[in-house]
């Protein structure tokens, strides 16, 4: 990985000071290497016994918020690659810090693992140092969280992985109660089902009585693991029919998102491209876990006005319709506070690094709020941010 990726320096942010911190944010889940600190700023211990300290920085959307590691007990070159935010959960958040050297393969392996606790009035922000899980089993994509403020303020990290036999997965599971890892084997039960589902694009965290998280195949399927059940059972929920029939490869992430919040399971999935850069649709669908089926919430489609259109008429009646301009719009994300708002990233070109992020408004059909959004990093097939809860538990900067 090049150094300059690693070291690459933080947008200028320019938080609401005055304002409360907002229910949700956008975060981007590749950290910074910077010194600032504020009031969300948490200091923990790395394996090697070196200081370490995790800030973040709040705006609101669809402004990006962002993160900054920070060790004065390292040079910036310790830094094996870029710091990462794998999830977030209630007030935690879980950070992959590679402060290692690059392997041979140019992969930071042998990194350190972080829970982020917000704090509140009562304690400040801390940071706990994860024990190294057995086996190279974490990876950015296969981890979830689970907050239990019942079991005594507690939570779990899970992980579920494939036990290379078709239905059988393993699901390792980290106890801040125990401090250790466990591992049991799950099992697929339905035949058919095996067959649906290949690997997780995102996890969510569904919670409730059973603490059930969800591997989501964003082409195909939910796996789902009720961890607090004594079961080796897995379940299996199926995504809505698609929008447009497709072939279902590529990153799902670029026209689809899913999200657990209220005890409802949201999902959206986009088209856009239909008959111009300009036109696109998209739909929402809710469920809650106990449901048997999808309930379809919202449907919005903007056209591309023909070229003889009077240009007067077309800019009165697209005012307020949230056009795509970029090709490569796309990576949308369900707000976790603002009920039938997604956010969508509208750019030109893979290598762009400034880019407008859209706040679209699914049940009025309209556009809520438009940003632009710099990052010093070469966004290719990838997001500038993921939804995050978290921002309500931060201490105001």
């Amino acid at each position: 990985m090049s150094r300059s990726l690693v070291l690459a320096r933080p947008p200028l942010l320019y938080p609401d000071d005055l304002d409360p911190p907002p229910a949700s944010i956008l975060v981007d889940p590749r950290g910074y290497i910077d010194d600032r600190t504020n009031a969300t700023t948490a200091e923990g211990v790395t394996g090697s016994g070196k200081r370490i300290r995790v800030t973040f920085w709040m705006v609101s959307p669809p402004r990006c918020s962002c993160f900054t590691v920070y060790s004065p007990d390292l040079e910036e070159s310790a830094f094996g690659g870029i710091p990462m935010l794998l999830s977030t959960e209630d007030d935690l958040a879980l950070l992959r810090l590679p402060i290692c050297r690059l392997g041979r393969d140019g992969v930071a392996w042998n990194n350190d693992h972080f829970v982020y606790h917000a704090g509140d009035e009562n304690k400040p922000p801390s940071l706990d140092l994860i024990p190294r899980a057995p086996g190279r089993v974490f990876f950015d994509e296969n981890v979830g969280l689970l907050r239990c403020r019942d079991g005594g303020d507690m939570y779990f990290i899970a992980i579920l992985c494939w036990a290379y036999c078709q239905g059988k997965y393993k699901l390792h599971l980290y106890s801040s109660k125990t401090d250790t890892w466990s591992c049991k084997i799950m099992y697929l039960a339905s035949s058919e089902q095996k067959l649906l589902y290949t690997y997780p694009s995102k996890v969510i965290t569904i919670g409730g009585e059973l603490g059930s998280i969800g591997w989501v195949d964003l082409w195909r399927g939910i796996l789902v693991c009720d961890v607090l059940k004594d079961s080796s059972e897995l379940r299996y929920i199926p995504l809505p029919p698609p929008l447009v029939p497709r072939k279902l490869k590529g990153p799902p992430l670029y026209v689809r998102d899913i999200i657990a919040v209220e005890g409802y399971i949201k999902y959206f999935e986009m088209c856009s491209h239909i008959v111009g850069p300009e036109a696109w649709k998209a739909v929402t669908w809710e469920r809650k876990d106990s449901w048997d089926e999808w309930k379809k919430d919202s449907v919005i489609e903007v056209p591309k006005y023909p070229a003889h259109t009077n240009p007067d008429q077309q800019e009165a009646e697209t005012k307020n319709l949230p056009i795509l301009n970029g090709f490569y719009s796309g990576y949308p994300v369900l707000s976790h506070h603002d009920i039938g708002v997604v956010y969508i990233l509208d750019r030109h070109g893979l290598e762009d690094t400034n880019v407008t992020v859209l706040a679209v408004d699914m049940s009025k059909q309209t556009l809520k709020g438009v940003a632009d959004c710099y990052s010093p990093r070469p966004l290719l097939y990838s997001s500038v941010y993921f939804g995050s809860g978290i921002s309500k538990h931060l201490l105001s900067p």
